[in-house]
């Protein structure tokens, strides 16, 4: 069993010519700089009002600014200033073949329930998008999207234990 892991107590760590020794911790920490949460997800997208569109419109995020003389928007789903920020891309590209090294997703968290679950697909299934990638068991029941395009976006929540 890993030893309780102390970020605040860093003097156990030993630094010097050689690679970082860190001791063995349960939370697998690596490194003096400790990640907290992600900011946000930036994507080019080929045409901004279509992608801000089905990110408003059809998710729900508030767009809450423009900038880079309007080629960038920026999206929060309600804590940060934004979550999500839209650029217009500065080149034509194929969207690259599933698995390929890049971006396989992005998930956002619809509700608490299986409910808001099915509420979330009978909205999107209105708005004219083929839910796919369902998965309905497990604490984190989900179904996938395509935003104009082609990022696939994961739509999930997190239902309590019991509910599990």
């Amino acid at each position: 069993m890993y030893p309780k892991c102390d970020r605040e107590d860093r003097s156990r760590w030993k630094i010097g010519a050689g690679p970082l020794v860190v001791p063995k911790c349960r939370c697998y920490a690596t490194r003096a700089m400790q990640v907290t949460e992600l900011g946000h997800v930036s994507l080019f997208v080929r045409d901004l009002d279509a992608s801000v569109t089905f990110y408003r419109d059809r998710l729900g995020l508030r767009e809450t600014g423009r900038g880079k003389g309007g080629r960038i928007a920026f999206l929060s789903a309600g804590v940060h200033h934004h979550d999500l920020s839209l650029e217009l891309a500065r080149t034509d590209g194929a969207i690259p073949p599933k698995g390929a090294p890049g971006l396989y997703h992005i998930a956002f968290c619809v509700g608490r329930s299986r409910q808001d679950l099915e509420s979330a697909r009978n909205e999107c299934v209105g708005h004219g998008l083929v839910p796919f990638g369902e998965q309905p068991e497990g604490r984190t029941p989900c179904f996938c999207v395509r935003d104009p395009d082609g990022h696939e976006i994961e739509l999930y929540v997190e239902v309590s234990p019991a509910e599990a």
